[in-house]
């Protein structure tokens, strides 16, 4: 398979069920078992693997860890995160949520992006009858033939215009498949440092940070050990990179809501959150309600992308169709009058 991690929806739903299996105190390797079912696709065999793991004395997130790319990076840290704090219950609850979140994001994201896409190939195609339908009319006159000036003519031009397209769509879709295999991470954090689109990646490991500690703080883990498997659960190098610092400033005995503010991650409202939760000693309960607020501005940050990429189709759209039109018209007045567009040009010059 091209793509050989789990989607979301399809994780959403396995995190609900094998939440409530856990609930109700099933033992993991006959959970992991079931989920294989009958072994045959890829994710039984994921399941079965997990599952032989475990039965072997391995820790639930260790086995998931062993399934390579299959799972996101912040999956197994939340496991873990659960697994050291007891709650892995309403750590598969929340994620859950989270996880069918993004699912209906991305469906969100593809919804809107369609349209543009549909018009990017219209544009294309009218692009391909300028190449191929004047060499059928004209098929002696190489010079009226070749509308668009660029030495593509009939169904040899055309056969290399579309060429080029599907090279550059390859191009594209490989990108897509090695990002979406957990490949090419480091694009995603150079992109994080682009003024607009960079805040709005942010937002996603930021909801994710909050929701891991307030799991972490809530079940009694001590503040050093819940801050370094909060940066850790994060998919971006960007946050995990904070994570040593970050315990070491916990150690020397500083405040938690100040060690956040030194990281540059977090958003103001955040910072002043935790700083409030330690002030009344509610941190974990302050936590939760913030990652409320969170999942809220994951949802904005999505819309934010999405008009991103829109706007970059249609920038692309414009730029296909106004360098046609200027080609043809240029084209057509050369052929009919070569000397007044030889006039043009050099006013165009000398001006």
């Amino acid at each position: 398979m091209l793509i050989s991690r789990i989607d979301n929806r399809k994780l959403g739903v396995m995190c609900e069920r094998v939440g409530v299996a856990f609930d109700v105190g099933q033992d993991p390797i006959r959970i992991f078992e079931r989920e294989a079912g009958d072994g045959k696709s890829l994710h039984c065999r994921h399941m079965t693997a997990i599952a032989s793991r475990v039965k072997n004395g391995s820790s639930l997130s260790d086995a998931i860890l062993a399934q390579g790319n299959y799972f996101p990076d912040n999956f197994a840290r939340l496991i873990e995160v659960g697994e050291k704090t007891g709650r892995l219950d309403r750590v598969l609850d929340r994620m859950a949520t989270y996880y069918k979140d993004s699912a209906i994001l991305a469906d969100e994201f593809t919804s809107a992006i369609l349209w543009p896409l549909i018009q990017l190939v219209l544009g294309l195609i009218v692009v391909s009858v300028l190449i191929y339908v004047p060499a059928v009319v004209a098929p002696n006159e190489a010079e009226v033939a070749d509308l668009l000036g660029i030495g593509l003519i009939g169904g040899r031009g055309l056969a290399i215009f579309w060429a080029i397209v599907l090279a550059i769509a390859t191009l594209l879709l490989g990108g897509f498949v090695l990002f979406r295999n957990g490949k090419l991470g480091f694009i995603g954090d150079r992109l994080t440092r682009t003024p607009v689109l960079g805040r709005a990646l942010l937002t996603f490991d930021e909801a994710t940070f909050i929701q891991s500690l307030a799991l972490a703080i809530e079940s009694g883990l001590d503040a050093w050990t819940a801050i370094g498997l909060s940066f850790n659960s994060s998919s971006s190098t960007v946050f995990k990179s904070k994570a040593d610092s970050a315990q070491r400033a916990i150690r020397q005995g500083r405040e938690l809501h100040s060690v956040l503010a030194d990281t540059g991650l977090f958003s103001r409202d955040t910072i002043e959150a935790v700083q409030l939760g330690e002030e009344s000693g509610r941190l974990a309960e302050t936590l939760d309600k913030h990652g409320n607020v969170l999942r809220m501005r994951v949802k904005f940050a999505m819309a934010t992308i999405t008009q991103l990429a829109s706007s970059i189709v249609w920038i692309l759209i414009s730029a296909i169709l106004i360098t046609v039109i200027f080609r043809v018209f240029f084209r057509y007045v050369s052929l009919a009058n070569p000397e007044s567009v030889e006039r043009l040009l050099n006013r165009g010059e000398s001006g």
